[in-house]
């Protein structure tokens, strides 16, 4: 029996490979237009990583997984452009305007992004659509150059650790930002979430959630955990491993005094008694110059 169950998901993987070699091919064709693929999209050149999770997020249904991608790649190109202004023209004058960044690896080597709203200086004018996908692509985008563990096709996921201290509802209480954004998130980066901690938060954050939770689909609902902090340790140290998580303890408790020390509030800054940009592994490895992997960091970080 088992192996009668083994031998039919088997042929059903030899399948999806082949619909992935398909999909490649057919997406190649001058007909599409795709010239210029971003990594989260087709992932590292030579691999399938992009293509299969667009069929996964199409169940397997081909004619959609192309209408997706092609959506996809004119969406990059029409925004390039409009991404690389709003990052140069923010990141110049606010350095700190969005804390989310990477900060290390889990326990199988998955990127691990973190973001503190107490940490951010953006104000609520700053939270656009345009904006915060901006910031998201350019963070997620790079974390897949540095990451350690892919799967059999090549394609890799991140954790996120939301730090509610400090958190500001005003642009989340408006409808059509929270649908536009989760629309054009969906479209652009399909699967790349492997799960989303949230901690440190409020009744009113879980307010919000219950109210747009609708709106995102039950895969992405089963992946929002929040953590209280009675299991911050247990779940942390079990998921990122010793170093990562006592970076993380450090991070969260030093974010919760108020005022928010100046260490803090310039987390783009290596400070002596602990480095807010990330683990020490993290900082020593990709916080470089010019890195072999291509791997670019936080737009307002220092290296």
């Amino acid at each position: 029996m088992a192996n009668s169950a083994d031998a039919i998901l088997q042929q059903i993987r030899e399948t999806q490979r082949a619909m992935v070699v398909e999909l490649q091919t057919e997406v190649k064709k001058p007909t599409y237009g795709i010239k210029k693929p971003s990594l989260l999209m087709f992932g590292r050149e030579g691999s399938m990583e992009g293509y299969w999770r667009f069929l996964s997020d199409c169940n397997w249904d081909m004619e959609e997984a192309i209408k997706l991608m092609k959506s996809a790649h004119d969406w990059h190109a029409k925004m390039d452009e409009r991404v690389e202004e709003i990052k140069a023209a923010a990141f110049k004058s606010k350095p700190g305007l969005f804390s989310f960044r990477q900060v290390g690896f889990d326990m199988e080597g998955r990127p691990v992004l973190y973001g503190c709203f107490a940490q951010n200086s953006a104000t609520v004018a700053d939270w656009t659509v345009d904006a915060c996908i901006a910031h998201f692509s350019h963070i997620a985008e790079n974390a897949g150059r540095s990451c350690k563990q892919r799967s059999e096709d090549g394609g890799f996921q991140n954790q996120i650790v939301i730090d509610c201290h400090g958190f500001t509802s005003a642009p989340f209480h408006k409808a059509e930002f929270l649908i536009k954004l989760h629309q054009t998130m969906t479209l652009l980066y399909p699967d790349v979430i492997r799960g989303i901690f949230v901690v440190n938060y409020s009744q009113e954050v879980r307010n919000v959630w219950s109210s747009i939770k609708e709106h995102f689909d039950e895969a992405v609902q089963g992946k929002v955990k929040f953590v209280p902090p009675a299991t911050v340790s247990d779940t942390f140290n079990s998921l990122f491993g010793t170093e990562l998580y006592q970076w993380l303890v450090t991070e969260l408790r030093a974010n919760k005094a108020y005022p928010l020390p100046k260490e803090q509030k310039e987390f783009y800054v290596p400070h002596e008694k602990h480095d807010p940009r990330g683990t020490p592994i993290y900082v020593s490895t990709f916080l470089v110059p010019s890195h072999p992997d291509g791997h670019i960091p936080h737009p307002g970080i220092t290296l």
